[in-house]
């Protein structure tokens, strides 16, 4: 949840402090009532950052010929902090809801079927959001000489 936070963000700390309100918040409901947990979590931890990032701005809209911008030894990042950022640039050349599917299941580990429950979207959409996604990004890259 952490590094999910984290992508989401762009802050270490901001992601800890969401997830602390999250679990602050926790306590406060009936879990027994929550028929699956893990989704249940990464759906409000998804809404979390999501107001989050209304609230900061931080969501900055980058060009789709960013890719073709980027330096050489972006592509290769030695740390979190440059591996983040390289990610955040790769992946704002997409549609947000083809970004939260691809974080949600290479940072999270989420199934198709739980990604699709987390946004309340049918299976085959979540399926089809992360392909075209990938695809993209991977014909980008291709374009670039990158791989």
């Amino acid at each position: 949840m952490y590094r999910y936070a984290c992508y989401r963000v762009g802050d270490r700390d901001t992601a800890r402090e969401i997830i602390h309100e999250l679990y602050l918040r926790f306590l406060t409901i009936d879990i027994g009532k929550v028929r699956n947990l893990r989704c249940y979590l990464y759906r409000s931890l998804s809404n979390a950052c999501t107001q989050q990032l209304r609230t900061t701005q931080r969501q900055n809209l980058i060009d789709l010929n960013a890719i073709e911008q980027l330096k050489a030894e972006e592509l290769q990042p030695t740390d979190f902090s440059e591996e983040q950022a390289l990610i955040e640039k790769l992946l704002a050349t997409l549609a947000e809801e083809q970004r939260e599917v691809i974080r949600l299941h290479l940072h999270c580990n989420c199934t198709f079927a739980e990604i699709a429950e987390i946004l309340e979207i049918p299976l085959p959409t979540a399926k089809s959001r992360y392909r075209y996604g990938i695809d993209h990004l991977r014909n980008e890259l291709h374009k670039q000489g990158v791989i």
